[in-house]
């Protein structure tokens, strides 16, 4: 009965070894991959100030997965971010509801953290 405890906490407890491992990355990427997007956002730090501002890029969106093992976030029709999935820093939500993503943007070639808002879905 404890081994099944057991394999519940090991399931749920992230380590940030993982974070870092390319397979992890991976795996992570696919599993967001089949979500509806609500709405995108980027954040942008100032340089000068400091200050933090989210502005929203997209609406209406999806995750699509190519076979150059890139993730790409179109909205709308347009492509807004893609980067390559071993380089892609990306976390959820504590409430599940959005992920960010990090990592070099292959559409601008610059470093972006973009937040992308999941639908939800009532049953």
């Amino acid at each position: 009965m404890f081994d099944f405890f057991k394999s519940i906490i090991n399931k749920l407890t992230i380590n940030k070894e993982n974070e870092d491992n390319p397979e992890y990355r991976i795996r992570f990427a696919h599993r967001i991959a089949n979500k509806k997007i609500k709405y995108v956002s980027e954040r942008i730090v100032d340089s000068k100030t400091g200050e933090v501002v989210d502005t929203i890029i997209g609406k209406n969106g999806f995750f699509n997965i190519n076979k150059n093992g890139e993730i790409s976030v179109y909205c709308n029709g347009t492509e807004l971010f893609r980067a390559f999935l071993p380089d892609l820093k990306a976390y959820e939500f504590l409430s599940l509801e959005g992920v960010v993503m990090e990592s070099l943007d292959l559409v601008s070639n610059k470093q972006r953290q973009v937040i992308a808002y999941y639908k939800y879905y009532r049953n």
